[in-house]
């Protein structure tokens, strides 16, 4: 039998726990954040180390090179792809019209291009509402940069000294269990640094297969559009379907035959992907089933947004680690 006193401490203990929980929830995109932070702080000292050991440099001091290389390797991916897009899309926009003649001339559709015009010209959105709109983009776009800014800033905090945040935490824990926590966070660095390594092989991997893939079939701009298929590869499942739809829009621009041939190089590589290459690479990395991945994408993008389905993968490997390092 509980006493009073007992009683009235597991009553605020819990009540502690729930102001936690709901102070977390609160700050739940900061959190977020902070993960992807130290993400990128492991993916940077992961890098730095052979750096520092072939130039003889402290793997602290590796770290900056290592970042500016990798944030100008990225920044023209995405520069050379928006203008390919770009160049693609105006050309789609101006052979669209005859395509679509073509198809109605073919399929005698002409009834139903009457339809869709009406349906269009009825559900067309007021002036406000689409001023409305761009100004959610635009706060979102700005927000997204500014999210981007802080990730990295702090990956590059966490990976030039990362003893100090070590200790930090450490320093939250009892003297008599910080040799078990350090352990368990060593383990965690280790799984999620196998992930990285294990991740970073398979974008690779498909970035080549996807720019050989396009160069067959003769779609243009085939280098940046496998770049994009190499950096949307982070995000099961999602990823991959994203990274086809540009590349079809680019094909249809050739015709409906280069359109069903960069559909199938798409196939071809994801099929690769998933029935070889991640096989192989799940020895280097924490084994996750496929049905969770895919139920950690849709948890997390329900939780989290947008964010959350780019770190359910690395949050599902934290979540497994935790689970297989927890003591005995």
């Amino acid at each position: 039998m509980l006493s009073d006193r007992q009683l009235v401490r597991n009553v605020v203990v819990v009540c502690a726990i729930l102001i936690l929980l709901y102070f977390a929830w609160l700050v739940v995109s900061v959190l977020l954040m902070v993960f992807a932070s130290i993400l990128l702080a492991v993916a940077f000292r992961g890098l730095a180390t052979p750096v520092a050991r072939f130039t003889h440099m402290p793997v602290r001091y590796a770290v900056f090179p290592v970042t500016i290389g990798l944030v100008g390797i990225i920044g023209m991916a995405l520069y050379l792809f928006g203008s390919t897009i770009q160049t693609q899309m105006f050309e789609l926009v101006e052979n669209l019209p005859a395509a679509w003649a073509a198809l109605e001339a073919r399929f005698h559709l002409q009834s139903l291009s009457v339809d869709l015009l009406q349906q269009a010209e009825a559900a067309a959105p007021s002036s406000a509402t689409i001023i409305a709109t761009l100004q959610g983009v635009t706060s979102n776009v700005f927000e997204g940069l500014v999210g981007l800014f802080l990730v990295v800033v702090g990956g590059i905090y966490f990976a030039v000294d990362p003893e100090l945040y070590h200790r930090l935490v450490l320093a939250f824990w009892p003297e008599e269990e910080r040799d078990r926590v350090e352990a368990s966070l060593k383990a965690l660095g280790a799984d999620l640094l196998a992930f990285l390594k294990a991740q970073f092989i398979a974008m690779v991997v498909v970035g080549l297969l996807t720019f050989i893939g396009l160069t067959i079939v003769g779609v243009p701009s085939a280098m940046a559009l496998a770049i994009f298929a190499c950096l949307a590869e982070f995000v099961p499942l999602i990823g991959p379907i994203v990274s086809a739809v540009p590349a079809l829009l680019i094909a249809l621009t050739m015709g409906m035959d280069a359109a069903l041939w960069t559909l199938l190089v798409f196939v071809v590589v994801q099929q690769s992907e998933s029935n070889v290459i991640t096989p192989l690479l799940q020895q280097r990395m924490v084994a996750l089933p496929p049905a969770i991945t895919l139920f950690a994408v849709v948890v997390f993008g329900q939780l989290f947004g947008l964010l959350g389905i780019i770190l359910a993968t690395p949050l599902t490997v934290l979540t497994f680690s935790v689970i297989r390092n927890r003591p005995a």
